[in-house]
């Protein structure tokens, strides 16, 4: 053993390396301590960065000239009814029903939130998946062009008809010296 040493009053006698031994234990339980301290820190801070974020996020989505609360209750009935209209079908119907009496209800309820939460999808398959916005865009311009050329065509076919009506109006006129148009109006 060592030198005595008081401590507290109480005459303390140790070896030197005891005393290396327990402060080299204290010190790395010390900075174990702090390392775990300064981890748990980053994770609840990361944490509430995140929570933050999405808080912020949904509190834009919403649009305040909605009421949240009933229509949010109306939505979830909805969900549910869908659940249970699935209920005695397949698989796809259970799995899609509840979804889209939810995506309906949502879009009946809450108009403009349902618009500012597809916006925001959008936004995010874009920067995430841009391949499969792509496509998404590409199918969207086809049956865009797909309904253009439909109006096209039956405007085309109602003005036709239309030249071949007055057409035939005028045949006949000529024929029989008839004016159709003038016996109409009386």
């Amino acid at each position: 053993m060592g030198p005595s040493k008081l401590v507290d009053g109480a005459s303390v006698r140790t070896s030197s390396t005891l005393e290396s031994a327990i402060k080299s234990t204290r010190l790395f339980a010390a900075q174990s301590a702090e390392n775990i301290s300064s981890y748990v820190d980053e994770a609840y801070a990361k944490y509430h960065s995140a929570e933050k974020s999405i808080t912020s996020t949904a509190s834009k989505l919403h649009d305040r000239s909605e009421d949240l609360l009933p229509n949010s209750i109306y939505i979830v009935v909805a969900t549910l009814s869908g659940n249970i209209a699935a209920r005695q079908r397949g698989i796809l119907a259970k799995m899609t029903f509840p979804v889209v009496f939810g995506l309906a209800a949502f879009r009946y309820f809450l108009p403009q939130t349902f618009s500012n939460t597809a916006f925001f999808a959008w936004k995010l398959e874009q920067e995430n998946l841009p391949q499969i916005a792509k496509q998404q865009l590409a199918a969207v311009d086809s049956a865009v062009g797909m309904v253009n050329s439909v109006e096209r065509k039956t405007k085309d076919g109602q003005t036709y008809i239309g030249n071949s009506v007055e057409s035939l109006k005028k045949s006949i006129a000529d024929v029989t010296g008839v004016d159709i148009d003038a016996d109409a109006r009386k």
